[in-house]
This record gives C-alpha cells, sequence and structure tokens, in this order.
C-alpha cells in the first residue's frame, strides 16, 4: 500500500458526487439524481446540493424533515411517491425556490397543514393522489401562487379550498362527493382538464359559464346514479373529450350527461356492468361533433345490425379488452366515415364480414384475439387500407389470395402467430409494403424472392421462435430497406448481401447443438451502422460469424450469448465503433489486444460473462470510452489502476459481482469513493462474497483502516530508523571521521601485516621518509644527502620507490611495511595532507603491533598542542614517544644527525648492510 493511500484514507471524505450512496447520477446530466429502489428510510444528506431532479421513490421514508432539503436551490423535480411519508415538517420545502413538480403520490399523509408548501412559489405541478387525507388545512395551498396541475386522487377533499387559492390551474384530478363549479369564488378561466375519481360521485352541477375553457373531462364512480345537473349545453361548449367509467349506472344518468354534450369529438365508455343500452349508444352516437369512439367492458361478446345504429359519421371506433367473439354481417355497413377501426384483445376467431366494402378504412386491428385462418374474403374492397395488425393471433397460413386488392397496404404485423413458412403466396401480395413484421412465429424455411417484389420495404422483421433457414440471396433487390431483424440456423450458413443502404441488422442464430463450427451467416454490408447478433443458447460460433467485412460505419455492435474467444481480427474494419454489448456468455476471456483498434468506442458492456479478470484492459487502447458496464461477472478483485487506461470514464457499473471484502481490495474502495471523475454505479450497495465472515456486508463499509495498522506500524518503524540513521551518520562524520578513517587503515594494515608475517620476507629500505610535496625541498636539501650519502643508509622515496601503476594506498602499505623504520617529516602542511595522515596511521599501526620502535617523528617547525589535537594520533605518539625537531637544532646541526642516526640503529641492522658501523669507520 502506498503512502498516498494511507494519507487518503485519514483525510476527511469530500462531498460524494459520482460515487452517492445508494443513489445514481445520470450519465447525460449529472444534476439528475435516482435514488429509488435502494431501501431508503430517510432522505440522503450526501445528495449534490446543484442537483435539479431527485428522484426517492420507491423507498420507506417516513419523515420529510425541515434540514433534509436545505439549500436544493437550483431543483426543479422531487419524486417522494411510493414511500411511507407520514409526516412533514413545516417549512420542508422552504429553500426550494426553483421547484416546479413535486409527486407525493402513494404516501400515508393525513393532513396538509397552512405551511406545508411554504417556499413553493414556482410550482407548477402537484401529485397527492393516493394519501390518506382527514385534515386539509384551508390555506394549505395558498403559497402555491403559480399551481397548474393538481393530481389527488383517491383522495376526498373539498375543492374550493384549492381553486380559491391556485388562479392559474389548469389540470384537476380530485376526488370529490360532488362538484358544483357554481361556489367557485371565481370562473376557472384556466382549466382544460377536470378528472373527477372514484369517490362514490354523486353529483355534477354546473350552470353559469364557470368551466369557458374545459376540454377534457373525465368521470369514475362505484356509485349507481349520478345527478347531473347541467341545463345548458353551452356550459360546456368547449368539451372535446369525454370518458365515462362506472361500475353500475342506470340509463338515464348515462342519457342526462351525452345529451348535454354537443361538442364532444372522442367519447370513451367503460363499465365492468351490464352491456349498454341501445339507447345509450343511440345517444351517443347522435353527439353531432362526435368522430371517436372507444368502448372497454367485459361482458359484450356480440354487436347485433342495429347496435351501432347511429354511429355513421365516426372515423375511429374500438372495442378493447371484452369478450367479443362475433360482429354481425351488417353492424359497421352503416359506417361510411370510418378510417379506423380497433378490435383488440377480444375474442374473434374470425375476421368478421362485415368490414367488407369499408371503402374509407385505413388502419385495421385485429391484436389479441384467437383468429385462426384468413380467408380470400376477408378484406375485400378496401382499396384504402394502408395498416393491417393481426400481432398475437394464431394464424398458420397465409394464401396468395387474402391481401390481393390491397394495393395500398404500406404496414403489415402478423406477429406472434403460427407461421411456418413465407411461401410463393407471400411474394407478389404487397408490392408497395413499407413496413412488414412476422416476429415469433415458426418460421422453418424463407425462400428466395420471397420480398423481390417489395421495392418500397424499409423495415423487415422475420425472426422467428423456430431454428430457420434463409436461403441465399432472399433480400437481394430490397434497395430501400433500412432495418432487418431475422432468424438464421449454423448448418444453413447464407450471405447478406445486396443491401448497400441497410442501417441496422438484428440477427438471431439457432441450433440444436451445443458447439457448432459449421459455416453461419456471413455479413458484407458498408452502410450498416448497428449490428445485434443473438444466439438461442451458449454455445461456440465459427469464426466468420465475426468477420465484420467492410463495416467502416458501424456504430452500434451486440453480441449476445456468443460464448467463445471472439478473434483479435473482428474489429479491424470498424474503426469509428462508438457501442459495444457482449453479454451471456459462460466463457468470455477477451484477448489482450481485442479493443485495440477501436479508439472511437464510448460505451461498453460486458455484462454477464462471467470474467474474473480486467487485466485485458491494460492493452485495450480505449482511451475515449466513458461508459462501461460490468454487471454480473466474477470479479473478486478490482485493479484500480487499470482505470488509467482509461482516461475519459465517467460510468461505472460492477454491480452483482462475488467482491473479497479484503485488503487487496483496499486501494480500489479508496478509490471508488475518493476519485472525482468516474460514478462508480451503485458502489455502496456492492456486497461481499468472501471471506464467509463478511459474506452479504457491504464492500465500501469496509474498514480499510485495518489494512494500513501493521503497514502503518512498519512504515513508522523504517522512516524512524531512516531518521536516526541520518542523525548518527551526521554525527559520526562531524565528531570521529578521522577515527573512522584511522580504523579503516588500521584494518588495512593489519591486514597487510599478517601476509606479510605469513610470508617471512626481509625489510628492503632502512627507512621509509613519510613527506609533504611542499617540504621535498628540504629533504632531498638536507635529508636524503646525510643519510644515503654520508651515513650509508637506505631510504623508500615515493616520488622514486613507489611502483606506477600501483594503487597509492597498496604503494604506500607495501614501504611502511617494506622498511625497518618510518620516518614522518612533520609540519603544517604534512598535517593538511591526506596521504601523508594515512602514511603515519598506518605506521603507528605497525608500531603497535610489532611492540617495536619502527617510528621516527621528525618536526620541521614548531607546532602547538592546538594544532595536533585533531590529529588525535600523532597527540598521542608525541606525548608517549621522544621526537626530533629540527627547528631546535639549528645551532647544532650535527647533535641532530646523529640523534636521527640513533634512532635509525635502534631495532634491526639495516637491509644488506649487518655491519654498517664497520662499513663507516
Amino acid at each position: 500500500m502506498s503512502l498516498l493511500s494511507l494519507l487518503l484514507v485519514l483525510l476527511p471524505p469530500p462531498s460524494l458526487f459520482y460515487s452517492l450512496k445508494n443513489c445514481t447520477a445520470d450519465f447525460y446530466d449529472r444534476t439528475v439524481i435516482d435514488c429509488g429502489h435502494s431501501h431508503l428510510t430517510t432522505v440522503p444528506s450526501h445528495i449534490p446540493k446543484s442537483a435539479t431532479l431527485i428522484n426517492l421513490g420507491p423507498n420507506q421514508i417516513e419523515t420529510i424533515k425541515q434540514t433534509d432539503l436545505r439549500g436544493f436551490t437550483q431543483l426543479q423535480t422531487l419524486k417522494l411517491g411510493n414511500n411511507h411519508i407520514s409526516l412533514i415538517e413545516d417549512g420542508a420545502f422552504m429553500d426550494l425556490s426553483s421547484l416546479t413538480h413535486l409527486n407525493l403520490a402513494v404516501n400515508h399523509l393525513s393532513s396538509l397543514t397552512d405551511n406545508m408548501f411554504k417556499g413553493l412559489s414556482n410550482l407548477v405541478t402537484l401529485d397527492l393522489s393516493i394519501n390518506k387525507f382527514r385534515n386539509i388545512s384551508k390555506f394549505a395551498f395558498e403559497p402555491l401562487k403559480s399551481l397548474q396541475e393538481v393530481y389527488m386522487s383517491f383522495v376526498p377533499v373539498d375543492m374550493t379550498n384549492i381553486i380559491s387559492h391556485t388562479p392559474s390551474i389548469r389540470i384537476l384530478s380530485v376526488e370529490t362527493e360532488s362538484f358544483e363549479a357554481d361556489v367557485c369564488p371565481f370562473p376557472l378561466l384556466n382549466l382544460t382538464m377536470l378528472q373527477l375519481g372514484s369517490f362514490p360521485l354523486k353529483k355534477f352541477s354546473v350552470h353559469g359559464n364557470v368551466l369557458p375553457q374545459l376540454e377534457y373531462l373525465i368521470l369514475s364512480t362505484n356509485h349507481h346514479e349520478v345527478e347531473w345537473d347541467v341545463p345548458n349545453k353551452a356550459v360546456l361548449k368547449s368539451l372535446k373529450r369525454l370518458e365515462l367509467s362506472f361500475k353500475k349506472m342506470t340509463t338515464e344518468s348515462y342519457l342526462s350527461i351525452l345529451q348535454s354534450v354537443d361538442s364532444v369529438e372522442f367519447l370513451e365508455l367503460t363499465t365492468f356492468g351490464n352491456p349498454f343500452d341501445q339507447s345509450v349508444m343511440d345517444a351517443a352516437c347522435s353527439i353531432p361533433s362526435l368522430q371517436k369512439l372507444k368502448i372497454t367492458y367485459r361482458n359484450i361478446t356480440m354487436i347485433n345490425d342495429t347496435y351501432l345504429r347511429a354511429c355513421s359519421n365516426l372515423t375511429e371506433l374500438g372495442f378493447y379488452s371484452n369478450a367479443l367473439s362475433e360482429l354481425s354481417e351488417c353492424s359497421l355497413r352503416m359506417m361510411t366515415r370510418l378510417k379506423r377501426l380497433n378490435i383488440e384483445s377480444n375474442g374473434l376467431t374470425r375476421i368478421p364480414t362485415t368490414i367488407r366494402n369499408l371503402s374509407t378504412i385505413t388502419h385495421l386491428s385485429f391484436l389479441s384475439n384467437h383468429i385462426t385462418k384468413l380467408q380470400c374474403s376477408d378484406f375485400l374492397n378496401l382499396p384504402l387500407l394502408e395498416e393491417l395488425n393481426l400481432n398475437y393471433n394464431k394464424i398458420s397460413k397465409f394464401k396468395n389470395c387474402v391481401l390481393k386488392d390491397l394495393k395500398n397496404i404500406r404496414v403489415l404485423y402478423l406477429k406472434h402467430n403460427a407461421f411456418s413458412t413465407l411461401d410463393e403466396s407471400f411474394r407478389s401480395s404487397f408490392p408497395y409494403l413499407v413496413d412488414f413484421s412476422a416476429e415469433d412465429n415458426y418460421l422453418r424455411l424463407v425462400h428466395k424472392g420471397t420480398f423481390n417484389k417489395m421495392l418500397y420495404l424499409t423495415d423487415l422483421n422475420i425472426k422467428s421462435k423456430s431454428a430457420t433457414n434463409v436461403e441465399n440471396g432472399t433480400f437481394e433487390g430490397l434497395l430501400n430497406l433500412r432495418h432487418l431483424s431475422f432468424s438464421q440456423t449454423y448448418q444453413s450458413g447464407g450471405i447478406i448481401s445486396g443491401l448497400e443502404h441497410l442501417e441496422s441488422l438484428v440477427v438471431f442464430i439457432t441450433s440444436n447443438k451445443e458447439t457448432v463450427v459449421s459455416n453461419p451467416v456471413t455479413l458484407n454490408l458498408s452502410s450498416l451502422q448497428k449490428l445485434t447478433v443473438e444466439v438461442d443458447r451458449n454455445v461456440c460460433v465459427d469464426q466468420a460469424l465475426y468477420n465484420l467485412h467492410n463495416m467502416t460505419n458501424l456504430q452500434v455492435f451486440s453480441l449476445e450469448t456468443i460464448c467463445c474467444d471472439i478473434p483479435t481480427h473482428t474489429f479491424l474494419e470498424t474503426p469509428h465503433l462508438q457501442k459495444l454489448k457482449i453479454t451471456n456468455c459462460v466463457d468470455f476471456s477477451p484477448d489482450l489486444d481485442l479493443f485495440k483498434t477501436i479508439s472511437e468506442l464510448k460505451f461498453l458492456d460486458l455484462s454477464h460473462n462471467k470474467i474474473q479478470s480486467l487485466s485485458f484492459f491494460s492493452r485495450a487502447n480505449l482511451t475515449k470510452l466513458e461508459q462501461l458496464i460490468l454487471r454480473n461477472n466474477e470479479l473478486q478483485i478490482i485493479n484500480e489502476t487499470i482505470f488509467e487506461a482509461l482516461p475519459s470514464l465517467k460510468y461505472l457499473d460492477l454491480s452483482e459481482n462475488p467482491f473479497a471484502c479484503d485488503c487487496s481490495n483496499a486501494e480500489f474502495i479508496i478509490w471508488a469513493i475518493k476519485n472525482k471523475q468516474v460514478q462508480v454505479v451503485n458502489g455502496f450497495q456492492y456486497r461481499c462474497s468472501s471471506p464467509l465472515s463478511l459474506d452479504g456486508q457491504f464492500l465500501l463499509d469496509f474498514k480499510v483502516q485495518l489494512c494500513w495498522e501493521e503497514t502503518s506500524f512498519l512504515c513508522f518503524l523504517f522512516s524512524s530508523g531512516l531518521v536516526l540513521f541520518t542523525l548518527l551518520s551526521s554525527f559520526i562524520y562531524h565528531f570521529m571521521r578521522w577515527q573512522l578513517a584511522y580504523g579503516f587503515y588500521l584494518l588495512q594494515a593489519f591486514l597487510y601485516d599478517s601476509k606479510k608475517k605469513r610470508q617471512g620476507k626481509p625489510s628492503l629500505y632502512d627507512a621509509f621518509v613519510s613527506y609533504n610535496c611542499h617540504d621535498e625541498d628540504w629533504v632531498y636539501r638536507e635529508l636524503v644527502p646525510e643519510l644515503e650519502e654520508r651515513q650509508g643508509w637506505k631510504l623508500c622515496l615515493h616520488h622514486r620507490d613507489f611502483q606506477p601503476g600501483k594503487p597509492i594506498i597498496e604503494n604506500i602499505t607495501d614501504a611502511i611495511y617494506r622498511s625497518r623504520k618510518t620516518l614522518c617529516v612533520i609540519s603544517r602542511h604534512y598535517l593538511q595532507s591526506e596521504w601523508c595522515s594515512r602514511e603515519i596511521q598506518m605506521a603507528s599501526f605497525r608500531l603497535f603491533d610489532e611492540k617495536r620502535d619502527v617510528l621516527i617523528l621528525l618536526f620541521l617547525e614548531e607546532l602547538s598542542s592546538n594544532q595536533l589535537s585533531p590529529f588525535y594520533r600523532i597527540r598521542k605518539l608525541v606525548r608517549s614517544h621522544t621526537y626530533l625537531s629540527w627547528n631546535q637544532a639549528r645551532g647544532n646541526k650535527a647533535l641532530f644527525w646523529e640523534k636521527l642516526q640513533k634512532a635509525l640503529e635502534n631495532g634491526n641492522n639495516p637491509a644488506g648492510n649487518p655491519n654498517r658501523h664497520a662499513a663507516n669507520v
């Protein structure tokens, strides 16, 4: 662990903006915060104050405190719906001056106080639906001067309290027993939509011009009768849409309502009781402006010839979620203006004959019925039909004659039926078809040429539930095709070509084998921008599938359940790829160079692949990647340094991985919390799978400080030792450097002396003269002539007798130990010389080692005790040994040379001259 990481642990936590606890910031807009489905019991304190939208539902929040929403001055939308809120403290919304939308639906609020909404002067939309109000203050809505939309369904309220304080109200949805607009303090000039909910509505009364702009009215009640008091049709002159949803309602109530609205264009009737009386249908279709009629109820099974007799002016008719199984032959014949007919989620087993000859019909839907067959005459004389929806039926065959007269049909939906083939009967039926879907059938074979006459086709979907063989060349000639989805078996192979303008392709590959090695479909589409390849099971396909030849415009690529190693060359010809999704594979181990050629990639999803390591990102070259999703893999340890190879990363999702809560993840935990660029989505909800003692605990709650206790102690010891060593070294160098140097030379002398003793070699010189170069003149002018020429001694002089090329320290050592004596000529310059110091130190060691007088000190000048103090060894020798002084012998030089001669004679005889005195007599 680095020292930097240790410091990060000790620092106080920053404002968590990128990795929010129990919340997520939207990737495209970081000011949009989603905290839904997080099991929150209080409003999180770490949400950034710059948020413009906060979603806090559904959760288990019970109270909104005054301090929960402080500082959110930029907040525009607040969603608190689907919680357990029973108390909102007064002033809780004081700082929300920018708030325009507030959702408090589905909570446990029982009262609205005078100051609850204080501060919400700019609120436009307020949803209080499905609460338990027992007390609503008369002045609760007073602060809401800008309020335009109020939703309080399933909440019985007195609307006067709302209306009197919200002059700008535009949409009002409430539960009330009685609506009497005449008691309003002023006309509701802006009200365009009014919904009165399922609470037992008993009375609706409007007399004057109180609702001049009302366009949309919804009435729903469980009561069997409503008192409708609208004596003048002009009162609701602006009403365009009317929805009536009654469980049990008398015919009289329906008639009183329908006969007083002349401007309605769209009427929706819903009931769960008996079918509508004939008079109700007549009254409905007698509204002169009515164009669209939608009928939803359960018990109707048949429509006879007279049921819709008054509805000849309708342009749109719909029957939804009924038990309708039959329409009489003439039930729709009078509808000469009908353009759209929707009979959906009913029980029809065949196309009703009544639709024949509806020459004005353009859109026809029989979605979710039980139709099994199509007859040749089912769609006769529908020359203007453009769209036909037969999704979710049980049709198994499609004869050529069925739609032969539908020359203008543009859209045909046959999704989720029982087709097994699209054969010759299909080939020439729809020359002008633009959008065709036969998805989720049981197609086994699609012949070449099936679509060759559909020159205008732009969207084609024949993705099948079963193994499908699409013949080569099936899609040739579809020059206008932009979006294609189809199924193909591995064994059949095939080449997708001739689609130069195709933009989106979905290929679903099916097989009954676990492993497939045959040649699958080959893709060669230069204009393709989006490609999705899915497999019906976890299998490994042939590498030819990954040959994205010449797809230089491909931007989105998705591979699902294709579980084998993807070749490195896969993306060589897709340089502009921006979104890549590879998911649901049991064995996915990407090559280190797989992503190297798609440097433009911005989105990467590798979820559900059992990935165990992210090392492949180290060489991925994904410098522009912004979103990385790795959900539900087998990642236990995350090395956060991997993300250094992704410098543009902003969004990281590692949810549902079996993380290890130990020190191997410590630095990732710190990075996830502290980094200021990457949002680790739901990071505070990641849970541990190991060790067993921490199974189920939150990963980011792991105490990473524990990982540094031992490391910190070791760091302390190391740093303390380093400091002490530095101080001690400095102390020793300053005060004991000469002693250390002396010790070093003593060691060298000791080793040399031991070697010399083992060799037993005799001395070569009578004396080694140690002197400084500044005293060289005296040595050659006075010393050498006297000792060598007059007295006959053999001297060793460094400039004359040292061996060239040999290290100087070895020459000094050899000179001292090959001489009987060492003569040190000491002066101020001598004491300042490093080499002279080494010579006298080694000579003094020999003095103490051999216990013989081998050292002669000769002082050329007077030196004080202070000058000798730094040279501890010389000072000690001067105190314990006799020395010669040239300065004191200037008046009697003969005596000086005589004393020096005796010093040289003392000890062993000179080398090569055992009887020197006799020779000089």
